[in-house]
């Protein structure tokens, strides 16, 4: 005779305790909460950090700032934010940087994966096939095609032995049987300057780098790689997995904090980034450069960042890829 009222019991605390997590703030606002990234200003990272760490501090009542700290491949921000305190005042914005850059760190290494801990994925961002205006090839199954034939005459651009971009092509390249050559540039900006310029044949970039070129008309896109489908912001492009290639690598953003960070912590920082993907403006000014707003949780992340550390610690090392 007791169950039912004890059910119904139980069910109002857990209503209660829900209620007073989404109310109450998980932080004391005696100080900014530090967001720390691992690039200069200006760039997609440093974009993406400040959107969130406006929307943030509305949501929660609390200060959030973004600080800069480039340098050592990454790795002088994630030491900074593995070695803070778990208390939610000090948390890291990351691309999947953390996972490609990881397999080239010299020994001892940083271990992402055992020294952070995944608190949400925020956007997605398209790995973008970019052509000059005047290429020849009209997809990417013709681009590729091209290359089998004349691979002397293909040259693809990126920021350096071992970035996204490199890597990217390295498995392309395996997967489907052509070859080109790999010119490294000091940044993605004089990559595509030179592709643009016809002196590249092929650069993969997230869209904010090739956006106003490709709508100034001095650039084609051939595909686009992602988990999902196609994007509003190119919606004529296909992805590669359309054109019959099994790559879905996209350029991820996470929310990460310090080993340990604390449950409630992490469950406030999720529900505020749910809410604000959930945001017309948000939608509306990702969706016009080409991101996808995820907002999934901790776990789904830590299961993408493993995956792309088994996979690029495997090419590195099979490649003999140097930095």
């Amino acid at each position: 005779m007791l169950r039912r009222p004890l059910a119904w019991l139980a069910a109002a605390f857990s209503i209660l305790a829900a209620d007073a997590l989404a109310q109450a703030p998980a932080w004391p606002a005696e100080r900014p909460v530090r967001v720390v990234i691992a690039w200069a200003p200006g760039g997609t990272t440093d974009f993406v950090s400040r959107l969130y760490a406006r929307h943030l501090g509305e949501a929660l009542g609390q200060s959030f700032v973004v600080e800069n700290r480039p340098g050592g491949s990454g790795t002088i921000a994630w030491n900074t934010v593995a070695r803070a305190r778990a208390d939610g005042y000090t948390l890291l914005i990351s691309e999947n940087s953390l996972a490609t850059a990881y397999p080239l760190l010299p020994e001892p290494r940083f271990e992402p994966a055992a020294e952070l801990s995944p608190m949400a994925m925020l956007v997605d961002y398209p790995a973008v096939f970019t052509v000059p205006a005047n290429s020849p090839a009209r997809s990417i199954g013709e681009l590729f095609a091209m290359a089998r034939e004349r691979p002397e005459q293909f040259n693809f651009g990126s920021q350096g032995n071992g970035s996204g971009p490199h890597l990217y092509m390295e498995v392309l390249q395996e997967r489907a049987g052509f070859r080109m050559t790999h010119v490294t540039y000091r940044g993605m900006g004089p990559a595509f300057t030179d592709l643009i310029a016809g002196r590249l044949q092929l650069v993969v970039a997230a869209p904010p780098t090739i956006l106003g070129a490709l709508r100034g008309g001095q650039v084609r896109v051939l595909a686009i790689s992602t988990a999902g489908g196609r994007v509003p912001a190119m919606p004529d492009v296909p992805t590669l997995r359309e054109a019959g290639i099994d790559f879905t690598n996209s350029y991820w953003y996470g929310l990460f904090g310090p080993r340990g960070i604390e449950p409630a912590v992490a469950a406030r920082a999720l529900e505020a980034i749910r809410a604000i993907n959930a945001r017309p403006d948000v939608q509306a000014t990702f969706a016009e450069q080409g991101g996808t707003p995820l907002g999934r949780d901790g776990a789904a992340l830590g299961v993408v960042l493993s995956g792309e550390l088994e996979l690029w610690t495997r090419l590195v090392r099979e490649r003999n890829i140097r930095p």
